[in-house]
Formats: structure tokens, C-alpha cells, sequence
């Protein structure tokens, strides 16, 4: 009986976790993720907005947009979803983000030590918070002559691989600042638009500022679960292959093999590898 029941509920679970996928997301403001606690790590002199449209489904071609916020500051730089209520964008809101895309990821970078932070919220099994940190990652850049105009100012073209995909970035030199949406940057200017060859992930800056009051730059103090980059990308591979074998094991830890469910989930993951 426990059994039917958790298939039900699975199911009623797992349907909703279609809606955002990859496992649904534990929304900012809630008691296990609270807001009221969190460190400064620096200050920012820049904030860009940008949108990322993702297409999730490649077969039936759905999409899916998140807004991001880029703050950069001289030590640190935060890229997080703008929906509330984060600190930055002064709002004391539940959140009610997107997970698909990179709606439920927040990435830090150590400008002084390299280093990078990456975070994913997710809501099963529990509302957890995965974390990693790597080395920032070193582009082997082409450049190219290609020139053009985003937001007035003068942008060129740069080529480059990562994880798995091709990509095409904008940058200017005209900004003080060498750093981009996600996890690219390396370059001798701020990028305003990248995209990989498919068009599958696309960022498109929609807003520029120098800020005349530094904004504070801030990761929350919540319990963070460690586990590797490419076992987090394993763990969302899983659940899209087999969303209630994956909730099953998660839940009740006895069914390690055989599917449960028979249809997997769209599946186009931003890194490949």
C-alpha cells in the first residue's frame, strides 16, 4: 500500500517537476532556505542583466527564458536568477524561480584566487543545495574580425569550446571589466552576448549599469551538500531518465535498479561533458 501511495504522489510530484525541471526547486525565503543569513563577500561596482533562452525539449522544440543578474565587483562576481528575494535586488518575497536553464544555479567567481563556486538548488530529496568549487576555467579563445553594435557599444566575435559545446561570444573593450554570464569569460573585454553554435543556450545582456552605490555581493549561510560537478550532472541525468526511480531510491533508498516509470524527461543539459 505505502508503495501505491508513493507512486501517486510520485507521480503528481514528478508532473510538476516537468513544469521546472531538472528536479524542481526549493524557492528562497522558505524556512530550510532562509534569506536573513548571509555573508558579504565583496562589493559591486557593475550590474548586467541578461536573459538565457533555453531550449529544454529539442524534439518539440520548447523553450524556457530565466532573467540573470551579473554583479561584478574587484574580488568577486555573483550570476544568480533575478527573480526575489535576493539581497541584491532589495526584495522580501518568496521566490518562485525557474529551474530549467540555469534558474536554480548561482555561479561565484574568485577573481583574485581563480576560483569558482557553483550552487543548485533542487527539491527532492529534500531542499538541498549542492555546491562545487573548481578552478576558473582557462578558454582557449579564437578571435575573429567580426564587429558589431549591442547596447551601443562596439562589440567583437570570439570562438571557443566548453564542455561539450561550441560558442560564440560579444565582447567590448569599452567596459572596464573582463567577465560574462555563466561560467565564460577570459576575455579582454565584458561580454554581452554568447550563445553555443545550436542555439540551444543563448545569453543576451538587456542592461548595463555602473552602479553610484555599490550593491553588496552575498552567499547565504544554508547547509550546503558537496558532490562533484560531474556527479551532479550524473544525478540530473538520472532523474531525467527515469524521474521515479530516482525519487524512489532518493525517498526510500531499496530500488537501486530497474526502471520505475517508462517515459524519461526531455533532456539538453548545458555542459555535456
Amino acid at each position: 500500500m505505502k508503495r501505491v501511495i508513493f507512486i501517486i504522489v510520485a507521480l503528481a510530484f514528478t508532473t510538476s517537476c516537468f513544469a521546472q525541471s531538472p528536479t524542481g526547486v526549493m524557492p528562497l525565503g522558505i524556512k530550510d532556505l532562509p534569506i536573513d543569513k548571509y555573508t558579504v563577500l565583496d562589493e559591486a561596482a557593475y550590474r548586467f542583466r541578461y536573459t538565457l533562452t533555453c531550449v529544454y525539449d529539442t524534439v518539440e522544440s520548447k523553450t524556457v527564458e530565466n532573467k540573470l543578474i551579473l554583479l561584478v565587483g574587484s574580488k568577486y562576481s555573483k550570476m544568480f536568477n533575478n527573480y526575489p528575494p535576493h539581497p541584491e535586488i532589495k526584495s522580501a518575497n518568496v521566490s518562485t524561480d525557474e529551474s530549467r536553464g540555469l534558474g536554480a544555479t548561482e555561479v561565484y567567481k574568485d577573481l583574485k584566487k581563480k576560483r569558482m563556486l557553483v550552487t543548485t538548488r533542487v527539491q527532492a530529496p529534500a531542499a538541498d543545495v549542492y555546491v562545487y568549487e573548481e578552478d576558473l576555467p582557462v578558454l582557449s579563445w579564437t578571435f575573429t574580425s567580426d564587429a558589431r553594435q549591442i547596447h551601443g557599444y562596439k562589440c567583437q566575435k570570439a570562438t571557443t569550446r566548453y564542455l561539450g559545446r561550441d560558442y560564440e561570444a560579444w565582447y567590448t573593450l569599452e567596459i572596464p571589466v573582463s567577465n560574462g554570464p555563466w561560467k565564460l569569460g577570459g576575455l579582454p573585454g565584458m561580454i554581452l552576448e554568447a550563445y553555443d553554435t545550436q542555439r540551444h543556450y543563448v545569453f543576451h545582456c538587456v542592461g548595463i549599469e555602473k552602479l553610484k552605490k555599490p550593491e553588496p555581493i552575498v552567499k547565504y549561510d544554508w547547509h550546503y551538500v558537496e558532490k562533484s560537478r560531474k556527479d551532479l550532472l550524473k544525478l540530473m541525468e538520472r532523474f531525467h531518465d527515469d524521474p521515479l526511480a530516482y525519487l524512489a531510491y532518493a525517498y526510500w533508498g531499496d530500488i537501486r535498479t530497474g526502471r520505475v516509470s517508462s517515459k524519461p524527461l526531455p533532456y539538453n543539459p548545458l555542459e555535456r561533458e
